[in-house]
């Protein structure tokens, strides 16, 4: 199958030959018959691909055809011959055109065809002969490789070095050890000077274990010449030895002789790695590179090194000069706008990441860590475009879908008359198509609302994805604490209710409905009751503790009410009521100077608008307040 598919091959671009006009007295024939196959077969390409497909009969009609033009080809060689020197010539010329094409194109059996059709018309030409013998080799060919290149050797009397070595290798390749170390050896007897023969005979004995032969020859091509490479040479048969002291011997004098020579130290580095003297391996790799600060090599393996020791700062420099050397390596590049990032570099990770999207323009990977660094560099708008460009498909979809709604929420709380609809359209939009953030989405629509003290909204936007997805006792609380705000007690409570009927030792629906009732001023007693039970189940709970306090202050017990609260602010001392209630005990005992303290320790920490008013009304009749700088609440 294999060899029919290869004829198939060269038939087209034989065929596309032909109708190309290959000349000679009769300069149409064949051209009828070609033009069948080339009309539906316009390419290699395209004919490789349709073969796998065509049944057994169309390969035989295509096996069939080449065999005509493989006649007709002889047929004009046969002609060009007969007819003279002047047909030859013209001949020969539109054949080597073509032949040299193909070869350029890496068509190499047509390329071979062609030039083993020529020397039919040339067989002397040792030019052509080169040329059919390189194309066999590309074709892996190398038995007939062989044949052309030791009759071209015997005819140029091993003159030619470049063909010497070209057949060294091929008796290297088909295991021929001796023809190999023969046909190097008649290239040094010719070419003293050449280093690759030198080489070439020296590994040929190294891998016959003659390790006495290798190094006398590198040894005295060393002396005629002071290569690099010849000791490089030898230290590879110390190794194959396991020599390694003298191996590292010869690697220095490699460097010595030429200190650009990288496959000296990458062999030394390489050898303190396996070691695992990693530190060693940097230092030789650095010390190289002193010299030779942008050898790609040696730089590859070093950034591959401090990398895997994770050396991050150190390796940065050397990333950078390597990036520059090889833009087309993504991953890198990748690595260097992470280094850039860990560094506090943003705007060159940026640069570095921008550049990566150019070539990968839908990399979800890319386009999160840039909408990551606008936000390192407080460009929301910048950070929301590039989280918003990732697809519904990736694995970061949810996440960036989360940035979006925290950058807007920013972008509101710095200017709600511009982005608000925005924030709030994609809350709504993104949280009704994404299961996995529908809860999350709408409890930030519903602290918005609540921030605008638009309760109703609030209340709307819970109760659509209550007791869905994500949804919680948490999310409970929260709900009844709006349904409070509206004064729909009834409701507060029976969703208070529900979860005291599952766990009727639920300190948090306790503490809650016991305040209820209290704020309310409904059966204080009851209120009392609930509040104390709830403090006997969590004691430490700041929350639970500002309740019993907040129903000693109703009840007129100003010192019981000060122990509880200013326990609770020892447990939670960043809530805002908790802050309020221990200001407005102080204020009550006219304790003025810290009630003011307190207030605004309150005032530092709300969040919504709606808190700073609570409070603000809470202080009327405390005069000379002075409100620190800082205690505005951020717009919602």
């Amino acid at each position: 199958m294999i060899k029919a598919t290869k004829n198939i091959l060269t038939l087209v671009s034989l065929s596309t030959l032909m109708l190309w006009g290959c000349s000679g007295i009769k300069k149409n024939e064949g051209k009828d018959a070609a033009q069948e196959i080339i009309d539906s077969k316009s390419d290699q390409q395209s004919v490789e691909a349709q073969s796998a497909e065509q049944s057994e009969a169309d390969k035989a009609k295509l096996l069939e055809a080449f065999r005509v033009l493989d006649e007709r080809m002889k047929s004009m060689v046969a002609t060009a011959k007969k007819e003279g020197p002047a047909a030859i010539e013209y001949l020969s010329s539109d054949l080597f055109i073509k032949a040299n094409d193909s070869s350029m194109r890496g068509d190499s059996h047509t390329a071979a065809y062609l030039y083993k059709q020529l020397l039919e018309l040339k067989p002397d030409d040792i030019f052509v002969k080169k040329k059919y013998g390189v194309e066999l080799i590309r074709m892996g060919n190398l038995g007939e490789a062989k044949v052309v290149l030791e009759d071209l050797l015997k005819e140029t009397k091993y003159k030619e070095e470049a063909l010497g070595l070209i057949l060294g290798g091929v008796y290297t390749a088909l295991n021929d050890t001796q023809n190999a170390k023969s046909t190097y050896q008649n290239v040094l007897k010719n070419h003293p000077a050449s280093e690759e023969a030198c080489v070439f005979l020296a590994k040929a004995y190294s891998l016959e274990a003659q390790y006495k032969n290798a190094h006398g020859l590198l040894a005295k091509c060393s002396k005629k010449a002071n290569a690099a490479i010849f000791h490089y040479y030898r230290a590879k048969v110390y190794l194959k030895q396991n020599k390694e002291k003298s191996a590292i011997s010869f690697l220095r004098k490699a460097l010595k002789a030429d200190s650009s020579f990288h496959q000296a130290a990458m062999a030394m580095g390489l050898m303190s790695e396996e070691k695992g003297k990693m530190d060693k391996a940097v230092g030789i790799y650095e010390k190289f590179l002193k010299k030779n600060p942008r050898n790609f090599q040696v730089l590859s393996r070093l950034v591959q090194v401090l990398f895997a020791q994770e050396n991050f700062e150190k390796v940065l420099p050397y990333a950078e000069t390597l990036s520059s050397l090889d833009q087309t390596d993504l991953n890198l590049r990748v690595r260097l706008g992470i280094l850039y990032t860990d560094s506090e570099k943003y705007k060159k990770a940026i640069g570095v990441f921008k550049e990566i999207l150019a070539a990968v323009p839908d990399s979800d990977k890319v386009l999160y860590y840039l909408g990551s660094l606008y936000q390192k560099v407080e460009n929301p708008e910048l950070a929301i475009e590039s989280f918003g460009k990732i697809e519904e498909e990736s694995s970061l979809y949810v996440d960036s879908s989360m940035q979006i709604a925290r950058l807007l929420q920013l972008l509101v709380e710095n200017n709600e008359e511009k982005w608000a609809g925005d924030y709030k359209d994609f809350l709504s939009s993104r949280g009704d198509k994404v299961k996995s953030l529908q809860v999350e989405f709408h409890m930030m629509l519903a602290t918005y609302f609540e921030g605008k003290k638009n309760y109703n909204e609030a209340i709307s936007s819970i109760e659509k994805v209550r007791h869905t997805g994500d949804y919680t006792e948490g999310h409970e609380y929260y709900l009844a604490s709006l349904y409070e705000k509206v004064e729909d007690f009834d409701k507060a409570r029976g969703i208070v209710q529900e979860i005291l009927d599952k766990n009727p030792e639920n300190a948090h629906a306790l503490n809650f409905l016991g305040y209820s009732l209290l704020e309310k001023g409904d059966d204080m007693e009851r209120a009392y009751s609930l509040i104390q039970k709830a403090v006997n189940l969590e004691p430490e709970d700041g929350y639970i503790r500002d309740s019993l306090g907040w129903y000693y202050y109703k009840t007129g017990q100003l010192d019981k009410a000060l122990v509880e609260v200013k326990k609770a602010f020892e447990l939670e001392g960043s809530d805002v009521v908790i802050a309020k209630h221990l200001a407005i005990i102080y204020k009550e005992m006219k304790k003025y100077e810290k009630a003011k303290r307190y207030f605004v320790e309150a005032l530092k920490n709300c969040k919504l608008e709606s808190e700073r008013q609570d409070v603000m009304e809470a202080l009327q009749g405390l005069k000379d307040l002075r409100l620190p700088a800082s205690s505005s609440a951020p717009a919602p």
